[in-house]
């Protein structure tokens, strides 16, 4: 290989993430020797000194890096490449080998992009060479999801003739992000409350918008939008898996996807034709995928401040005024309640009853003989009137000790978890990258009287400023 040509491969590590096109994949004619002999062989060849391993399954080969880094990377592609099958099938026929090179060390400056590509040609094979900076440890989830991006790309080339490609194939990052969410989801790993959040709170991305989404835009996310588009892009990958004939349907898509160029939705529809029963049919899918997936399971627990609120919201009388009106009484000021009979109390405690026999299934576990206390005192008052035999505000008094300590216990755990943490979360980089959007976004003039008040002490000041 000339000198030339290895720091052209080498420079792609240092292109700014702005500077990413749309197409992840570069197709490049120039093959080495040693490329053209890894491909020919299938992968199964090792590099000189030792120095690339090949994975078990063959279509993986690692170079760069120490001999545990390698192998650690090749497990890790062949797990990925092992969850796609189950996903999607297996490939009719494998034209393309997965070179994956690990560069720099712990301690280098990382590189402007972790992730670069390369998709090349011989005679026999495409060749498709994957670079990882590393000097930061491995980035699992950006590898994986490159991993899987790799993996469409070969699907989309086993029925194309080895050569020259007519255009870049490209895959959307919805897909390859839904697809490591229902894996994760099938290994009941998926994050419950965060489509919880997405459902209820809304403010997620429209249909149009995510499909349409290029991987240069997904890198500029900042933490909470990825996380959105993550739960977004999971309901509609398992909405589409979820629908007769899912499978195979979506087998079909994975091939096509990186060569398409027309609208998604289009496609979505050929190849899963129960969406098509009207405009929205697909929208329609993907909402109730998405409400499903928020439902929340019998048996899952409530931590103790989603108990307590709970608790509060349950523990409200209600009673019928004079002129039929509801009223709302919060249990512990019973005291303000109407003289009632014995019907008329025993409707008033009902729902409170029946929203606490709920709330046992699903509260932290050490409020459970609070519920059957208060059970008690709602026994106890419907049948006599006496609220006095159990004391509410003792009850109320355990609650905010358990309260107190669960906060404490929170940030114990939060600060063991800061101290002992070995990688790095990305969420101080979300917030120097929304803070130099917030500079670059241009702000609309304000003529208030607050807003002239300061311009005028910055003109004051500024001359000092300079001075000093």
């Amino acid at each position: 290989m000339s000198r030339t040509l290895l720091c052209a491969l080498l420079s792609l590590l240092f292109l700014p993430c702005q500077g990413q096109q749309e197409e992840a994949l570069l197709d490049v004619d120039e093959v080495t020797p040693a490329e053209d002999e890894i491909a020919s062989t299938g992968g199964n060849m090792a590099g000189p000194g030792g120095q690339r391993v090949v994975s078990e399954s063959g279509q993986f080969g690692v170079s760069g890096g120490d001999a545990g880094l390698r192998g650690s990377v090749a497990m890790q592609a062949d797990g990925v490449r092992a969850k796609f099958i189950r996903l999607a099938g297996e490939a009719p026929e494998r034209k393309m080998a997965i070179e994956i090179e690990l560069v720099g060390k712990a301690g280098d400056a990382p590189k402007a992009r972790p992730l670069a590509y390369q998709l090349r040609h011989t005679e026999a094979r495409f060749v498709l060479r994957l670079y990882v900076d590393v000097s930061r440890g491995i980035p699992h989830e950006r590898l994986e999801e490159a991993l899987i991006a790799s993996l469409l790309m070969d699907r989309a080339l086993a029925d194309v003739p080895v050569g020259e490609l007519a255009r870049p194939l490209s895959v959307p990052p919805w897909l390859v992000v839904g697809i490591r969410e229902a894996w994760a989801w099938a290994e009941e790993l998926g994050d419950r409350r965060l489509y919880e959040s997405v459902f209820q709170k809304g403010g997620g991305f429209e249909l149009e918008e995510l499909m349409a989404m290029p991987a240069s835009i997904h890198e500029r996310l900042d933490g909470v939008s990825r996380a959105i588009f993550r739960a977004q892009s999971g309901a509609m990958v398992m909405a589409l898996l979820g629908q007769p004939g899912g499978a195979e349907g979506f087998a079909a898509l994975c091939a096509e996807i990186p060569d398409y160029e027309g609208e998604m939705p289009l496609l979505l529809r050929q190849r899963f034709p129960e969406m098509n029963l009207s405009e929205k049919s697909l929208a329609k899918w993907w909402a109730l995928t998405l409400a499903k997936l928020a439902d929340a399971r019998l048996t899952e627990v409530m931590n103790i401040r989603e108990t307590e609120e709970a608790l509060a919201a349950a523990l409200v009388l209600s009673y019928a005024d004079a002129q039929g009106a509801r009223v709302e009484v919060p249990l512990e000021k019973w005291r303000e309640l109407p003289e009632m009979g014995g019907a008329a109390r025993f409707e008033a405690v009902r729902p409170v009853q029946d929203a606490l026999g709920h709330l046992s299934f699903r509260c932290f576990p050490s409020y459970r003989p609070l519920l059957l206390s208060y059970q008690e005192w709602l026994a106890a008052w419907a049948k006599e009137g006496d609220g006095e035999a159990i004391d509410l505000a003792e009850l109320a008094e355990t609650r905010e000790i358990f309260l107190q300590r669960g906060l404490r216990a929170r940030d114990y755990l939060d600060y063991v978890e800061i101290k002992e943490a070995t990688e790095i979360s990305g969420s101080f980089e979300d917030y120097l990258l929304l803070k130099e959007q917030l500079k670059e976004r241009k702000r609309a003039p304000r003529t208030d009287p607050l807003s002239r008040y300061l311009e005028t002490l910055d003109a004051v000041y500024a001359p000092k400023k300079s001075a000093k």
